[in-house]
Formats: structure tokens, sequence, C-alpha cells
């Protein structure tokens, strides 16, 4: 029968079946006519072709089971009566249904947190359209950044994109001042579950002010994205010079419910942020985390940056890449045309630099899917999402195989069932198809059920992360919620799993069947079904372990490096940040004092011996350096790649605790300090290997590596080592960050570090009384403190 015959007798059934009745009439009619012609009678001939023909009945089933068009009837057919058979064994379901989800459910929820925090898009209009920018250098590395000038030329040269964006590459925590409300309400707002177990830095606001985090984007950076605001309007595209002269900032609205309470007024106030007054002109939708996974109190645009920081030109800087580049493709351009079109503007534009190192030279401007994300997520990361992958796949074949072993053991009750059908005519691959869609009905039914829990699970788990992390440093957003790729994924996850551990039953319980249908030894089928068991529970028991054993190196690792020794003194231990307002009346002069004054009201507060200033071994970032030796001239001969390095006070080796294994330390002195070093004993042994390095001379280079906005650096000077310090832990667990050369701190750039205050009472303790502290002495200025014991493990016993 033709296609389209087949499906005309799915259609009208009465049809099909008397085209399959004239089809068996017409086979019998050809054999009874050959019959005939070889000398037969008609009554012999036609009893002859019926008897060699077979039973009609039989042939019209099988001619039933070979037209597709009948497929969905006997796929439905079959489904009803898997979900009969499933109803009428209720115990056995529901064991198998939450064996299964277990393991669909360990992976949909593995796969929808890669998904919502890896693989997510940016939350835009058509966000198919939107495209990040990074540039390919010539040494093979990628720069997603590049400066507020280069965003502007590409903007206004750009044909194969309809708008293009740029966002600073990292968010900022400012002083808010004028927002109203009380002191009170304003700790219960930058209160949070990790704060109150010290595991996060605890907010210390004055009576005057308090942090808020913001993030600066361009004036068309909504427009692009095109999302409408919940109230009020958004930038004005084009308007700096308005900007300027009456700053406006956007606030989030989870933001406006946290912490004005939903106020219906908010549009048209104004606050203060690092003393530049500003207007809140208008409110996010909820959620809204635009081309970030992070949250925002206040959306900033980028023009006035240089107000919010008193005066900083950083941003008319062409050397300077502090900018994000997003786009939207053009109606009818493609991606290709986009990214050969922007990597001529960037050569054109990038030519103009000045740029002193050959290899960090742009080659290519490469565009791909908007994500929050770099595209280079690096190997390492991608590596462990496999390991996490990999694992929870396992589960998913332990459970399939507990079930597997379920099937096998109820084959047995089902053998006259099944034996009874193939008498009947049914074929061993019916029946299989039969089995099959029953052990897929079992997926779906545990997908299902694993779909609603790791959904709900997730919901509660991103509620309570966003619920925990205080609101000055932003919420972090997580979308959860099922799309089309998570049904499909669990779909198929739930259909594999209904083959995986239904086809090896299936086959076996036939061929039992089969076997006994044709008198076969009756034990041959019990010792397969014993075997095939054996090899089940062998497969379980070997996975398991495997799991057990990496999930035991896991736990042991983690405890490694909570507890590992630090080489210097956690307990009792403050690392208190103090953030200063901009503006003209707090120049480096007031910010001296201020933190002079600061440090003489804790020094009298009870229980303080020690107040040094620095960053913590691992909290200060890693501050990449060139070095070379003996007062060389940087260059390829004498330069050891890399080391890093870290300003501290005088005092900082004896208030952590920081033994000097030989030479001394730094001298308390006023004025310009003295150009001496001191290193730690890797990187000691680092540039002189089996040498005293006490005497000797080095210098320091920074080109090429990361540093901060008005970061002091190190470059342009010769140092003497004066000292080796003990090694102690940084940031990196397996120490490869241990090469530190400390520098002393100037006089003058004391206020860029945060200070470090030693208690003979717990830690804890200081800080219900740093915020009266700090009030009394200005109330503007915003301190951050964390005690180093919830961050740190055991100190170094030598």
């Amino acid at each position: 029968m033709s296609l389209f015959s087949q499906w005309r007798s799915y259609l009208s059934r009465k049809n099909g079946k008397d085209e399959r009745r004239e089809e068996l009439e017409f086979h019998l009619a050809m054999r009874e006519q050959w019959n005939v012609e070889r000398g037969m009678r008609d009554e012999e001939a036609r009893r002859d072709a019926r008897i060699r023909f077979g039973n009609p009945a039989t042939w019209r089933e099988r001619i039933r089971e070979m037209d597709w068009g009948m497929m969905p009837q006997t796929l439905l057919q079959d489904v009803r009566y898997g979900w009969r058979t499933l109803g009428r064994n209720a115990r056995f379901t529901g064991v198998a249904v939450f064996a299964l989800a277990l393991g669909i459910g360990i992976n949909t929820t593995i796969f929808t947190a890669y998904k919502g925090l890896i693989r997510r898009g940016v939350d835009a209009r058509d966000p198919g359209s939107i495209v990040s920018m990074s540039l390919l250098l010539q040494s093979g590395g990628r720069e997603p950044l590049v400066s507020y000038p280069d965003y502007e030329a590409f903007r206004k040269q750009t044909q194969r994109l309809s708008a293009i964006t740029a966002q600073s590459h990292e968010f900022e925590q400012l002083i808010m001042s004028g927002a109203g409300g009380t002191l009170e309400s304003r700790k219960a707002v930058s209160d949070s579950v990790f704060r109150s177990w010290g595991l996060l830095p605890s907010s210390t606001v004055g009576s005057k002010a308090e942090l808020a985090s913001v993030f600066m984007v361009s004036e068309n950076y909504f427009t692009m994205l095109g999302v409408a605001p919940l109230r009020g309007r958004y930038f004005v595209e084009g308007d700096e010079k308005q900007l300027a002269a009456a700053p406006v900032v956007i606030i989030s609205e989870n933001y406006w419910q946290k912490r004005f309470g939903g106020d219906p007024g908010i549009v048209g106030k104004a606050i203060r942020l690092n003393g530049l007054a500003v207007t809140i002109v208008g409110i996010t939708p909820h959620d809204f985390a635009g081309t970030t996974i992070i949250l925002p109190d206040f959306w900033v645009p980028l023009s006035i940056e240089p107000l919010i920081h008193n005066g900083d030109r950083s941003m008319r800087d062409e050397d300077d890449a502090s900018c994000r580049l997003f786009g939207r493709l053009a109606p009818g351009a493609t991606l290709a045309q986009a990214q050969a079109e922007m990597t001529g503007l960037a050569m054109r534009r990038f030519g103009l630099h000045a740029k002193h190192d050959a290899k960090d030279r742009p080659k290519e401007m490469q565009l791909f899917p908007g994500t929050p994300f770099p595209r280079d997520l690096g190997r390492d990361l991608m590596y462990g999402i496999f390991l996490i992958m990999a694992a929870t796949a396992m589960v998913l074949v332990i459970a399939c195989a507990n079930v597997a072993t379920l099937q096998l053991a109820r084959a047995a009750s089902r053998q006259n069932e099944l034996g009874v059908r193939m008498s009947l005519g049914a074929s061993r691959r019916r029946l299989v198809r039969q089995l099959l869609t029953e052990s897929a009905l079992l997926g779906l039914i545990a997908g299902s059920f694993a779909l609603l829990c790791s959904w709900g699970m997730l919901r509660i788990l991103a509620k309570l992360a966003k619920d925990a992390l205080p609101a000055d440093m932003g919420i972090y957003i997580v979308h959860v919620d099922p799309d089309m790729q998570t049904f499909a994924y669990v779909f198929a996850i739930s259909l594999a799993a209904g083959v995986l551990f239904g086809m090896a039953p299936a086959l076996e319980s036939t061929r039992s069947v089969l076997s006994n249908s044709l008198k076969a030894n009756p034990m041959i089928a019990p010792g397969r079904n014993r075997r095939l068991r054996d090899w089940l529970i062998g497969g379980q028991v070997a996975i398991s372990f495997v799991l057990l054993i990496g999930g035991s190196l896991l736990v042991r690792s983690a405890c490694h490096a909570l507890t590992m020794e630090n080489g210097y003194e956690t307990a009792n231990v403050l690392d208190l940040s103090l953030t200063y307002p901009d503006g003209p009346e707090y120049d480096d002069a007031r910010r001296t004092a201020l933190l002079s004054h600061i440090m003489e009201k804790l020094a009298a507060a009870p229980g303080v011996t020690q107040i040094t200033q620095g960053r913590p071994p691992d909290g200060g970032g890693l501050r990449g350096a060139d070095v070379s030796i003996d007062g060389h001239v940087l260059d390829p001969h004498g330069i050891r790649t890399f080391s890093f390095y870290m300003y501290v006070a005088p005092n900082y080796f004896d208030t952590l605790g920081i033994p000097i294994v030989y030479g001394r330390g730094f001298h308390a002195q006023s004025g310009a300090p003295e150009p001496v070093v001191v290193l730690s004993q890797a990187a000691a042994r680092w540039l002189w290997p089996g040498k005293n390095p006490i005497g000797r001379a080095l210098r320091i280079s920074t080109e090429g590596h990361y540093r901060e906005r008005n970061e002091l650096l190190p470059d342009e000077r010769s140092y003497e080592v004066v000292g080796v310090a003990h090694d102690v832990r940084g940031e990196l667990l397996d120490g490869s960050d241990a090469g530190e050369i400390y520098l002393p701190i100037p006089e003058d750039r004391r206020r860029d570090y945060p200070l470090l205050v030693r208690t003979t009472t717990p830690a804890g303790q200081l800080l219900r009384t740093i915020g009266p502290t700090i009030a009394a002495v200005d109330g503007n200025v915003v301190a951050n403190a964390i005690t180093l014991r919830n961050c740190c493990g055991r100190r170094h016993s030598s």
C-alpha cells in the first residue's frame, strides 16, 4: 500500500479492512489459478491454496503490523496496556519511579544549574540577536575589554549592528547618603545569613551613610536591550551634557522593595552617591540583570563616571580598557558579516593605539551569542563541569541498573502472560516493543516527578541564596525556571533511561518465553536471568565504588583546604576596610587625617592590642609582576616571570605572627619609605636558589599584569632585600602564590589600605563597637569588617 493509502486507511478503519481483505483474496486467487494451471481441479486447487496460505486472520494481523499507517494506533494500544499494567503493580511502579526520579532529578538539577549559571543568555527582547564582543590577540589570548573612546568610535561607524552598548567590567560599591530611613532599618537591609555567620564582610554603617552596589552602563544600554521600565524612564541617549548638569540614576525593583519598601514616590527622589547629588528617574523590572548575573542596586550612566569619582579622567584614556561591549544585529545582518565589519573597524582603530608589545595587538574582533561571561571559560572550569556531569550520569546508570534488576525479577511472574500472547500469534518483536513501551512510560513518569522536584528545589535554593547575600553586594540572579531546552533534555533523558533499563529485561524475558514454547530446558531461562542480574549488580557495585572514592577524595580535599596551615595567626584578627566619600572636601589629606583618627579610636577600644595595615595574605588578590635580579634592567635574560607583591606596614609581620626567618623587617619611619623589600621563603628560593638573598637587589615591573585603578605600583626603581619571611598560605590552594614580595607602604598612601586589628577577645565582639567608633569620627565613612578566622584555616605551628 502507498503511504497515502496507509494514512487513508488509518483515518477510515472500514476502508482499511476492505483493502486488506481484497489484498488477501487477490493472493488466494492467484495461488488457486496457479494450481489450476498445474492440473488440479477447482475445489482441490482452492483447498490447497488456503492450506499453503495459512490462517487469513494471522496474515491480516501481520499486514496491520507492517502497515506504518497503523503505527500510531498500535502505539496508543501499547501505551494504554502499559499504563494499566503499571497501575495493577503499584508497589513495583512506586519503587521504580522513585529510583529513576532520583537519578533523573540529579541530572536535571545539574543541567538546569549549568544552563542557568554558565550558559545563560542576557535579559533582553529578542535575545537571539544580542552578541558579545571579544578581541583575539596576536598572542592567542582573548581580551574582552576596550576603552570608552574605542566604544564611541565603534558605535558611530558600525552598519551591521543596529546598536552597540558598553558596560563597566565590574560592580562598584559606592557610599549612599541622603536616602532617608533610620540607622536600624539600614542595618536590617545589610544583614544576611552569611554575615551572621561571619562568612562575608559585615557592613558597618555610619550615622549618615551606607554602601550601595552600582553598575555603570552607556546611555543606550536599556534601549538596546529593548526592556521597558517598570516605572519612570531610562537614560536619554546622546544627552551627556544634560546628564553632567543633572545626573540621574535608575534603581532596581528588588532594591526599591527591600530598601525603600516600595515607596511610590521613589521616582524623582534625590540621593547622593559618593557625595554626588543624583536623581532616581526609573525602576527596572523585577530580577532584571541585563547582561550580568548580579543585580545591582543602581544603574549609573558611564558618562558621569568622572563626577562619581571626583574628576577621574581614565574613561577618556584610549589605552585604559575598562568596558565590555554588546551589540544587536541589524535586520538582515548575519553574525559573520557583523564580525567581519567589526574586525575591520578594530584593526583601524587599534592601529592608532600606542601598544608597546606586538603580542598585545588584536588580530580579530570576535562576535558570539550574548552571554554575561567571556567566551573562554577556562579549561579548569570546563573540566570540573565535565566531571560533575559524568558523576551524575553514573548515578543515573546505577538507578537504571536497579530498575532493570527489578524488571528481571518481575519477568518471572509474567512468563505465562507473555507465553499466551505469543501462542495467540504475537511476534517476539511485538512483545519487546510492548515491554519497552512500559519501560518508557516508567521513565517519563519518573522524569515528570524529577522535573517538578528539581525545579522546586532550585527555586528554593535560589531564593535562599538571594536573601542570604547582603544588599550592598548586589543580588545574584539565577534563572531556574524550565524552558523548552530543559523540557527536551528531561524528555530525552527519561526516554533514554527507559530504553537503558528496559532493553535487557525485554530481550531476556521474550527469549525465555520463546525457549519454553520450543520445549527447551526450562532451567535455562532462570540461569540466564541470574547471570544477567549478577552482571547488573556487579556494575552497580563498581560504579558506586568509583563515586564513593571520588566523593571521599573531594570531602578530604575540602577538609584539608579548611584546616591546612596558614603560616600566620588568624584568631582574634579583624580585617577592616574603610570607604571614604569622593568629592573635594574628602581630599587625600583629609582621608589620611581621618584614618589616623580612626586608628587612634580603635587602639583605645577594649581588647585591641595591635593595629597594622595591609591586605590579608588570602584576601588581597593576586598582583603579579616581572622581576629581574641583582639590579639588572628588565630584559629577557635577567627576568624571572613572575612573582606576587604586596604593600604592608612595618608591624605587619608582628601583628599577624609571621616570623622573619633571617634578616629583618621594615623600620617605622616618616616620609618616603626606604627602597627595601622582604621576600617570602618561596620567593627567595625561586629568585636565588641555594643562595643568601640578603643584600641583593631586584627590580619589579607590572607591565602587562593586572592592576587596579590608581593602584600603587613598585615600578622604575631598584630594591634591596633586607629579610626573608616565613611562607604563608595565599588565595590559591596549591600554594603556587607563595612567592611573595613585601614592600613598605608609603606614608601618603596609607589611606588606600585596610586595617588589620588584633584583639585579646574574640574579634566578632569588636564588630559591635566599630559602628559607633566610625560614626563618632565621620558619619559619612563606611567600613566593611570580617574576621580572618572565618575565611582561613589554622595557624602554622613553628
